[in-house]
């Protein structure tokens, strides 16, 4: 079990700051109880996960590429590199998605009692900000059972800004679904330099799992080995 006072405050902090998104992403709408409670658990996780791998990452600042122990000045400037990173940068950035994930996962559970008597239209900020293969999105207009929107409901990335709201059936003509997806993979690409794609991990939809955060983002790798530190 996890004791360390300093380590026990970052995290309830994280915590804190993640659940005030998660609470106003809630605000103006009435999820079901259960879903309230796996957002909540969702946070918890991420935030513990989160913690564990910051600390770690500054546990290795300890020693140079050739082991041999830093100076005190260097190791207290890359710490507080780390500490902007993630608890400015990164911190904000989740904030954001947790409000827009916390909303569309709330609204999807009413969306989804009521089936395909609406269909859902995809929308963007409408502003020179969104990103092109977001704006590509725009309109895109489904039923709730359409496999478009097991991956492509927003936000479809950190800082995504756009969102989807239910229209009256034939007000909109329905889009092609299969061109959707293809849109909403290119939305959600994003290849780094070891090749990897670093955007396919937001193809989900926060209402079905019940969850803020991407279940595949890399922060839940390390649960199994802290979880029982928890208890």
């Amino acid at each position: 079990m996890i004791t360390d006072k300093p380590v026990i405050a970052l995290m309830d902090e994280t915590k804190r700051v993640l659940g005030n998104g998660v609470s106003k992403g809630l605000k103006d709408n009435n999820p079901p109880k259960a879903m309230i409670e796996s957002l909540d658990n969702d946070v918890f996780v991420f935030s513990a996960c989160k913690t564990h791998i910051q600390l770690k990452e500054v546990s290795s600042l300890l020693t140079d590429e050739n082991g041999k122990i830093n100076s005190f000045q260097k190791f207290s400037q890359d710490v507080l590199t780390i500490y902007d990173d993630y608890n400015l940068n990164y911190l904000d950035a989740e904030y954001n998605f947790a409000i827009t994930s916390a909303e569309m996962g709330s609204k999807w559970s009413q969306w989804e009692q009521e089936g395909d008597r609406y269909n859902l239209q995809y929308r963007t900020a409408q502003d020179d900000r969104v990103r092109e293969t977001h704006a590509a999105l725009a309109g895109t207009t489904l039923p709730v059972s359409d496999p478009f929107w097991d991956d492509f409901l927003p936000p479809n990335g950190w800082n995504c800004r756009c969102t989807t709201v239910q229209v009256n059936q034939g007000k909109y003509p329905e889009s092609n679904s299969a061109q959707a997806i293809q849109k909403g993979d290119a939305a959600t690409t994003q290849i780094d330099a070891k090749g990897n794609d670093k955007g396919a991990m937001f193809r989900f939809n926060p209402g079905k799992e019940k969850v803020i955060f991407p279940p595949h983002h890399p922060y839940y790798k390390v649960w199994k080995s802290i979880a029982n530190k928890l208890d």
